[in-house]
This record gives structure tokens, C-alpha cells and sequence, in this order.
């Protein structure tokens, strides 16, 4: 019995693939991430949290008025932040050190983008 091996050659997956876009952790020798929190929404009202810089990608999920979240950086056009928040309030999502080298955020937290209008800064 003869056996065929192929091999193929592997690509690493680019970073931002179809839009997404992690949130970036930027070394500026300060904390990278200031506090905020959702504002102030309609009753029964959330919003959306996407995968990357741009309200055309599918939502990952739904965040409510007054929810907390750490913003750590801002698109382009300066519409939409990229945030980093806990699956409960006091959840740590080990982000209050400053960080050698700029690091795409893949820590214990959810994160995604939302429009800078629907959050708040409250600190840093």
C-alpha cells in the first residue's frame, strides 16, 4: 500500500479579517484604557457591540445603560471606541497597568467597538 502526503504551505491569519479589529492596548507608559461607562439610555434600550470599528459588521453583543467599561482606543474617524468590559462589575479585567508594547487585548474580558457617543468617560 503507497501512501500520498501533500503538503501545503500555511498562511498565519491577518489580523483584521472581514472588519474585525481587536482592541489595541497602546504603550504610552500610562494606563491604556480610560474608565467609563454606558450613558444614559430609552428604557429597555441597549447597544451594540461590534467586532471591529464599523456599525456594517453583525453584533457580538448588547450592553445596557450604566454598564462599565474600560475605552482604550478610538477609530479614525473618531465615531466608534474600542472597549474592553467584564461579564459582571467588579469583574478584573487586567488592564490597570501600563503595557510595554502596543498588544491586541485578548484577556479574561469581552471587548469590541461601540459608537463614542453611547459611552461616558469617568476616569483616566
Amino acid at each position: 500500500m503507497m501512501t500520498c502526503l501533500m503538503t501545503t504551505t500555511a498562511f498565519a491569519q491577518p489580523r483584521y479579517t472581514m472588519g474585525n479589529e481587536p482592541v489595541t492596548l497602546s504603550a504610552t507608559g500610562t494606563d491604556p484604557c480610560s474608565y467609563g461607562e454606558i450613558v444614559e439610555l430609552a428604557p429597555e434600550t441597549t447597544i451594540s457591540v461590534y467586532p471591529g470599528a464599523s456599525e456594517e459588521l453583525e453584533a457580538i453583543d448588547e450592553l445596557a445603560e450604566a454598564t462599565p467599561v474600560w475605552v482604550c482606543e478610538t477609530s479614525n474617524d473618531e465615531q466608534m471606541v474600542g472597549i474592553i468590559y467584564g461579564a459582571y462589575h467588579d469583574q478584573d479585567c487586567e488592564i490597570s497597568s501600563p503595557v510595554a508594547e502596543d498588544t491586541d487585548y485578548f484577556g479574561p474580558c469581552d471587548s469590541g467597538w461601540v459608537m463614542a457617543r453611547d459611552v461616558v468617560l469617568l476616569a483616566g
